[in-house]
């Protein structure tokens, strides 16, 4: 139970500092399209924020857990052995974490900057700050009893980062959203228009919300709410295919695997409560 506990708080801390170190980022990409003349308006620059969180967000997020596992490791094994330990120690091992994962990431991708805060030392510092909070984080996670709760809210979470690069394709980029499920905006009439927008940005945003009311409050209706509406998204294709005839596609399959995190996360936390209420 205890490395259990540990490997998701890793996770967490690595989500959490991705979530610090995206905004430098799309911060310093922006300060620098500002100085050669280009328009920058509020809504173009929450786009932007918004846009590099979900595209650089999952390799972030996996080098970050690599990088995380292996210093907190170290920083475990100090511990252990010598007098040197507590929450700095952690926090100063997710700031060398971040350190060398930004220096091997420029090194591994052929000289390549991929985050652009990376390019000045202010932008380095404050990398490095947010790793050192990130480790922070983690020993706050780990260094405290956790119930089933925990795991169920970081899953909430989780899921409801996957469902925002939907969010944000059809309230930004309606065309290439419309385009990956086979429409071509333009060629639609007007009307026809108006209902695929609203309707698919309507569901997907729902679902989001769902996702985080249901991490925030542990209510499982929220998480069955988000459930439902996948599972009847897979059941209606299905009934598309096979009844009316329509082309098969595998949509399906990911519309199934979108039901059931949310119904297990629901089912999860109705079980843990009526295993409380029997032992009350």
């Amino acid at each position: 139970m205890k490395l259990t506990k540990n490997i998701f708080a890793v996770f967490a801390a690595s989500l959490f500092t991705v979530l610090l170190i995206t905004p430098i980022t799309s911060i310093s990409n922006l300060l620098w399209l500002s100085s050669v003349d280009m328009p920058i308006t509020l809504w173009s620059s929450f786009e932007v924020i918004l846009f590099d969180f979900q595209r650089l967000g999952m390799p972030l997020f996996v080098v970050f857990t690599i990088a995380f596992i292996l210093a907190f490791s170290v920083a475990g094994l100090i511990s252990k052995y010598t007098n040197y330990g507590g929450k700095y120690l952690y926090a100063l091992a997710g700031a060398v974490a971040i350190g060398f994962a930004l220096i091997l990431m420029v090194e591994l991708l052929f000289q390549t900057q991929l985050l652009g805060g990376n390019r000045s030392l202010t932008g380095k510092i404050l990398h490095w700050v947010a790793g050192f909070c990130g480790g922070y984080f983690f020993y706050n996670l780990f260094s405290v009893d956790r119930t089933y709760t925990f795991i169920v809210r970081f899953f909430g979470i989780f899921y409801a980062y996957l469902l925002l690069g939907f969010v944000l394709n059809w309230i930004f980029t309606p065309a290439i959203a419309a385009a990956e499920f086979g429409f071509i905006l333009d060629q639609l009439s007007d009307d026809a228009q108006n209902a695929l927008l609203r309707d698919f940005t309507s569901f997907f945003v729902a679902t989001f919300l769902f996702s985080i009311l249901g991490a925030i409050t542990l209510n499982p209706t929220w998480f069955f709410s988000a459930g439902v509406i996948y599972y009847g998204a897979a059941i209606f294709n299905l009934t598309a295919i096979y009844v009316h005839g329509t082309p098969y596609n595998k949509i399906y399959i990911g519309e199934i695997i979108l039901g059931t995190l949310p119904t297990l996360l629901a089912l999860t936390i109705l079980y843990k409560n009526r295993t409380q209420k029997k032992h009350e």
